[in-house]
């Protein structure tokens, strides 16, 4: 799409003028958002690394617990209690707020434990599905806290692409309209004036005679 040139005029100078400062306040407003929302990514990381490091230090746990289980029963057996026994955990994903943010996030509601009925299971076993259990909040928090993160991040994004599309693209257009617009506005007056010299003279010379 072309640029297309303003009609010259003092009227739309002072309007080119009011958006041009309209635009900077946009602006400055966008910014200070996104320097808000960075601070809020700064403040959220703490969190997130810790839930990270209980994360895997729990888990690390459970899963030694999990392979002398295995040990014990035997990987073939194991496999087959793994194909008939399915322990289930009520979650769901849904619209959560933290830090005063609204986004999507994990609801972790309760576990439904296994019923290994004919099978003969090691004690390890029992102990690594309840150390699972016990570290699905933990999970869920961390998994929050990184969906809280990416959507935040994602809205310092925008807001970039926002104040990138007024730095680079409106910006520009208003100045160069503007310049266009006093450019003209400065060869009209020129024009006049000689104009009117013109004029003179020859009213000068008419009354001469």
């Amino acid at each position: 799409m072309a640029f297309e040139r303003p009609i010259p005029s003092r009227l739309t100078l002072l309007r080119l003028r009011n958006q041009e400062r309209l635009y900077r306040s946009i602006k400055k407003t966008v910014e200070d958002a996104r320097n808000a929302t960075i601070q809020r990514i700064r403040a959220i990381i703490p969190k997130l690394e810790s839930a990270r490091k209980s994360v895997h230090e729990e888990l690390g746990k459970t899963s030694l617990l999990l392979r002398a289980a295995v040990s014990k029963m035997g990987i073939e057996d194991y496999g087959k209690l793994s194909e008939s026994v399915r322990p289930t955990v009520d979650a769901e994903f849904t619209d959560l707020v933290m830090e005063g943010i609204k986004f999507r996030g994990l609801e972790f509601r309760g576990v439904t434990s296994p019923n290994y009925g004919i099978f003969a299971i090691p004690p390890e076993l029992d102990s690594a599905l309840y150390g699972i259990y016990s570290n699905f909040s933990i999970v869920s928090e961390m998994i929050n806290l990184e969906n809280l993160f990416y959507t935040l991040l994602a809205r310092v994004r925008e807001y970039q692409r926002m104040v990138n599309a007024i730095d680079n693209v409106l910006l520009p257009r208003i100045t160069e309209s503007a310049r266009f617009v006093r450019l003209k506005l400065d060869e009209d007056e020129r024009e006049e004036f000689v104009r009117r010299i013109v004029i003179n003279r020859l009213l000068e010379t008419i009354g001469r005679r």
